[in-house]
């Protein structure tokens, strides 16, 4: 027994982790209505002043078009004689506030090229089908330089087929006319038999569009989201309960066998989102895992775990089995340190896994570890 701690002892100095060999995929968060959330548009023909440097002589200047964060590209060629100011024409880039309607699911996101700013991906709208001969007009937005929208009009028409808009539906009157989101997303106007407007299909979520999130330096958000989780697993002790079979009593159990697995799951995890000095970081103090495990591991039957057995090992006998074990584990994290609850069934493979007194019976499983990478990881 004392071999078998020792050898948990190692194993968890080995891995340091009962599960953080993981691969995520992008969970889900919930934004609420007064989410500093932007739709991001740009506004053509805009005048744009550029004052040279003072003292500066005739200036020759190159620039591009668009607005790169808010800021005109501007390259100065050569300097030669006193100026005055220049006008450029340029195509700017306007920020229209989406709260206080913020609210929808939606995936964050940072460009690792320019980490000032957090995008926002909504998920698409409500379903909604059109059926043939339904008769509707399609408007879209334009801005001007200073976010003046104003709605464009395309003819009516009667749709040919069915067709199937991911869109909002929005009745006539409601207090949604009066958010921003209307105001300034692509819609549909849906007429009845009669010709009266039905209702709208609004482009409340737009997935042409960027949305972005904004926060005061140093304010920070916290956020719960959901991940399919997968990875690696060894479950360092197991107790197996004692019981009386066929009048022959099996004494309860502590094992820590060497074990490697895998399995699949939810990830449920907090995370805290701040800007620092324009920089954003993401982080995830705390985490719960649930989820189904398969585990492969070796038993050594001999006279003490074959009692029960169709056949009891005589004291001198001994043998090597693979133990398949399945279950379920619930597994929580908080800043790298790792404690993890287990429930399974181990199925001795073979012939002489009859023999084994734990054969398809229940155990409780334990794990503790740290996460080494947290030890060595760069803090922000």
């Amino acid at each position: 027994m004392k071999k078998n701690y020792l050898l948990s002892v190692f194993i968890i100095l080995l891995s340091l982790s009962c599960f953080s060999q993981t691969t995520e995929f992008k969970g889900t968060v919930e934004l609420g209505p007064d989410s500093q959330v932007y739709k991001v548009v740009t506004a053509t023909d805009c005048t744009h002043t550029y004052n040279p440097p003072a003292g500066s002589a005739t200036t020759t200047v190159t620039y591009e078009t668009a607005l790169k964060n808010g800021k005109t590209d501007i390259k100065v060629e050569s300097i030669s004689n006193p100026m005055s100011s220049i006008n450029l024409t340029v195509t700017k880039t306007l920020e229209i506030p989406m709260f206080p309607d913020s609210q929808g699911t939606a995936n964050l996101y940072v460009d690792d090229t320019d980490k000032s700013k957090v995008y926002v991906n909504y998920y698409l709208n409500t379903n909604v089908k059109l059926k043939k001969g339904t008769e509707i007009r399609e408007f879209y937005p334009t801005w001007d330089c200073d976010t003046i929208v104003t709605m464009h009009g395309k003819p009516k028409r009667k749709l040919k087929e069915d067709e199937e808009f991911y869109l909002w539906l929005v009745i006539p009157d409601s207090d949604a006319e009066n958010s921003t989101w209307f105001k300034h997303s692509d819609r549909i106007e849906v007429y009845d038999s009669s010709g009266n407007l039905e209702y709208y299909l609004v482009n409340r979520y737009d997935r042409n569009a960027k949305y972005i999130l904004k926060l005061e330096n140093r304010e920070s958000i916290r956020y719960n989201s959901s991940d399919i989780d997968f990875g690696a697993l060894t479950i360092p002790f197991k107790y197996r309960f004692g019981v009386n079979k066929d009048g022959v009593k099996i004494p309860e159990d502590v094992s820590a066998n060497f074990n490697v697995g895998i399995y699949a799951g939810i990830k449920i995890s907090n995370y805290k989102l701040i800007n620092k000095a324009g920089t954003f970081t993401n982080s995830s103090p705390f985490s719960l895992r649930v989820g189904p495990f398969l585990n492969l591991a070796a038993v050594a039957l001999d006279s003490v775990n074959t009692t029960a057995g169709i056949r009891p090992y005589a004291t001198t006998e001994k043998l090597n089995i693979a133990v398949l074990s399945t279950g379920a584990g619930l597994m929580f994290d908080f800043k790298g340190l790792q404690l993890g609850a287990y429930v399974g069934w181990d199925f001795g493979m073979g012939a002489e896994a009859k023999n084994w007194n734990y054969h398809k019976r229940f155990w409780l499983g334990f794990g503790l570890g740290y996460k080494i990478t947290d030890l060595f990881a760069k803090k922000d």
